[in-house]
């Protein structure tokens, strides 16, 4: 993806625009250079933010007025999804070359 210039708008909030990978795009990479949507499960993929999600919240004692950090947990996720693909794929590759 190559986002444009950001654009500030009046009320101080901003947008880009974006050039979207098609399936067949994102097909035709190497597996290793394929966004996350085409490495992992739809359901792997929300389960892993589920998870993540759900583990930021198990504090003992409660941690009451603490704020939640959304990209934080994001970005972990996504971390968590790449590691999992690599090993996925890994995996494939050395049954692949057995069979050889």
């Amino acid at each position: 993806m190559n986002p444009s210039q950001t654009t500030q708008l009046p009320d101080g909030s901003a947008f880009f625009t974006a050039e979207i990978m098609s399936k067949d795009e994102a097909l035709a990479l190497p597996i290793n250079k394929r966004p996350i949507c085409y490495r992992v499960s739809s359901e792997l993929y929300h389960d892993v933010f589920q998870a993540v999600g759900s583990a930021s919240m198990c504090w003992k004692p409660d941690t009451g007025s603490a704020v939640f950090q959304s990209e934080q947990a994001s970005d972990i996720a996504i971390k968590l999804l790449f590691k999992i693909a690599n090993e996925k794929e890994k995996a494939v590759e050395e049954a692949l070359s057995l069979k050889k």
